[in-house]
């Protein structure tokens, strides 16, 4: 092989490795109730609510977002990623997009995690109950945060991105303030309502 071919090549497999490695660099990260991702702050983003949905997808209460930008006119309370049988998100490419695999739970005899990180669970009665949600004999998850306040044996899943218990209301995994689960429902589009207030997209409506 002549020097210079050799060279040429050298540097196509050290770009292609710098590449990769800046690929699977880039991520999400929540620090001091602040959304970054790739090392950017994301201006507006709601940390309380903010989800990391895998492939470079993330949402919050009020926001969807690849890669960091803002996807103008996607709902989150509608959006969802291809359904976890089969980890894909048709017409944005396979579970490797962007180097990067699909998030998912995955539970041991003795462990329960989410991607790469464990999760405060109990195996013996983990399970996924859908659309992100898990739950064991004493605790509920929203794609791998535990729901604080959430009771496991009554908890039920909503539309639009609504959840409930007993006793509280719960928006992508977040209590909705002052809202009655006795008498809350669903009314579509974000909306939703109980016997003393209406809601828009896990708020109160003033």
């Amino acid at each position: 092989m002549k020097k210079k071919e050799f060279f040429q090549k050298s540097l196509m497999v050290i770009g292609f490795i710098g590449w990769s490695l800046s690929v699977f660099s880039q991520a999400y990260k929540i620090d001091r109730n602040k959304v970054f991702f790739d090392r950017e702050p994301i201006p507006h983003a709601d940390a309380r609510s903010f989800v990391d949905l895998g492939f470079g997808y993330a949402k919050d209460r009020n926001n969807v977002y690849l890669e960091g930008r803002v996807l103008e006119f996607v709902d989150p309370a509608t959006f969802r990623l291809k359904g976890r049988d089969d980890s894909h998100f048709h017409g944005h490419g396979d579970r490797h997009e962007h180097g990067k695999k699909h998030r998912g739970y995955y539970k041991t005899t003795f462990n329960v995690y989410y991607g790469d990180k464990k999760i405060d669970a109990m195996a013996s009665s983990f399970k996924e109950i859908g659309d992100g949600y898990a739950k064991d004999s004493f605790s509920v998850f929203y794609f791998g945060k535990k729901i604080e306040g959430a009771s496991a044996s009554t908890f039920k899943i909503l539309d639009d991105g609504y959840s409930k218990d007993a006793f509280n209301v719960f928006y992508y995994g977040t209590k909705v303030k002052d809202a009655s689960a006795s008498s809350f429902k669903v009314t579509g589009e974000g909306y939703a309502q109980d016997t003393y207030n209406a809601y828009y997209r896990g708020k109160k409506i003033e």
